[in-house]
């Protein structure tokens, strides 16, 4: 009895032994890594980890299945020698381990690679849909996954990942993924946190990325250009500024820089024309002369009433882009200006003509139209470029004093309502005409105009 007490006591130990072993986490797959963490902190619910895993459970029963189906008939094609078969079947299972094909040369050649053949097309297919360009997004990123749960120190697929996240606008699963691994990722993974940081708005957390890039080379200029855009998102005016200088200091040829620059001096009331003017100064000659920065000095000089440098920028600009308006008026309006009227009006005349769309065009023609007392004609082109910007304020009181002129009061009022609701300013304007109507005693217009102008106010 104790003999036999004993041998059951060593087989039970046996089995617990073995049943310890087979629920280890290793042998489970349940080995934690830096990676899987991280899945953890984004997801609290697990299951939606498990279903990519029971995948391709399912798929080896679908390859399984057809390959019986296909070996049935091959069995039945052959039953009516029952004697000389049988020694083969008995012997074919043996090699068929270590080379199914050529496992019995009499046998018809659909019988042994049949299974086979199912099998591969399917192997193969997944890993050419897995690698495809025709991969979506959820695919990709599932696949990154995979690929850093094998290797979670690679930082190259860790920044594919959060770029893959980025890409979906979900920038604070990006921000997690690059922060808990930071010590990994390169250069192009931090300017990413920095930008999935500008997503959130969140300044802070981005000059803290910027600073651990610019702590690995302090020459690096994009890095200076969005610390820019963070100090601006701060309303630190002055800190930007100096991030936007030396970032065009590093790299005289990068241009979100001098955007950043370009900004800030168009916000202040009025525009720093000087500095805006030596800025695309710069371009011009550290980046080339594009239209666009072309169009841009045009602008400035005209604005500024610096004329004849104006018209060489301007007739530079149309030079290099005839196909845009904005040179064709400021040049006009410089002409004007250097007393070459008849030229002046020839040329907004055509920019007018050239470019209906453009409200530009059609406000600074009825301008000059109207400065020399043709009110009819003025009149038709301010009503152009109300047509071409329904919100365009100046257009609206251009029609608005014009058609005042030549006493078409239903239309001028109806211009100055909608002056003054796309800018209040017109206020003054908008009194200064009902005043004319109460001094003349039109009795007929002036409590229409009265009870319009009272509710146009800053």
């Amino acid at each position: 009895m104790m003999t036999g007490l004993n041998f059951n006591r060593s087989l039970f130990i046996l089995f617990l032994a073995f049943v310890s072993y087979s629920y280890t986490p290793q042998a489970l797959g349940q080995s934690k890594d830096e990676f899987s963490l991280f899945e953890k902190e984004l997801d609290a619910n697990s299951s939606a980890e498990v279903k990519p895993s029971s995948a391709p459970k399912s798929t080896e029963k679908k390859i399984s299945t057809p390959a019986k189906a296909v070996s049935a008939p091959a069995a039945k094609a052959t039953p009516a020698p029952s004697t000389s078969p049988v020694p083969a079947a008995k012997t074919a299972p043996q090699p068929t381990k270590e080379s199914p094909a050529p496992a019995n040369p009499a046998a018809p050649a659909q019988t042994t690679p049949t299974p086979v053949d199912a099998k591969i097309p399917e192997t193969v297919a997944a890993t050419v849909s897995t690698n495809s360009s025709e991969e979506t997004s959820d695919q990709k990123i599932e696949r990154l996954k995979k690929e850093i749960r094998s290797g979670p120190k690679n930082g190259a697929l860790i920044v594919q990942l959060a770029d893959e996240f980025y890409k979906k606008e979900d920038y604070e699963k990006a921000t997690l993924l690059l922060w808990k691994h930071v010590d990994k990722i390169d250069r192009k993974g931090l300017v990413l946190l920095a930008k999935a940081h500008e997503k959130r708005k969140e300044p802070n957390e981005m000059l803290r990325a910027l600073n651990v890039l610019i702590g690995k080379d302090e020459k690096d200029f994009e890095a200076y250009s969005l610390m820019g855009n963070a100090y601006v998102m701060s309303r630190k005016t002055k800190d930007a500024m100096e991030s936007y200088k030396k970032a065009t200091e590093l790299n005289p040829q990068y241009e979100p820089a001098y955007d950043g620059l370009i900004d800030l001096y168009e916000k202040r009331e009025p525009p720093n024309l000087y500095e805006l003017r030596i800025l695309y100064q710069d371009m011009v000659q550290n980046i080339g002369p594009r239209p666009q920065y072309l169009r841009k000095l045009c602008e400035i000089n005209t604005m500024d009433a610096t004329y004849e440098p104006a018209v060489h920028a301007c007739n530079e600009a149309i030079r290099k882009d005839p196909k845009v308006a904005d040179g064709y008026v400021y040049l006009g309006i410089s002409q004007k200006a250097l007393g070459e009227d008849d030229v002046a009006l020839k040329t907004l005349k055509k920019a007018s003509k050239d470019f209906p769309k453009s409200e530009l065009a059609q406000y600074q023609y009825g301008k000059l139209l109207e400065d020399q007392k043709n009110y009819v004609d003025a009149m038709k082109q301010y009503k152009a470029g109300t047509e071409a910007d329904p919100q365009a304020a100046r257009s609206w009181l251009g029609l608005a004093t014009s058609s005042f002129e030549i006493r078409k009061f239903d239309l001028a009022l109806i211009a100055f309502k909608n002056a003054c609701k796309y800018d209040k300013k017109n206020a003054v304007a908008f009194r200064k005409a009902t005043t004319i109507l109460r001094n003349q005693k039109n009795s007929q217009w002036i409590g229409k105009f009265e009870d319009a102008s009272e509710t146009c106010t800053f």
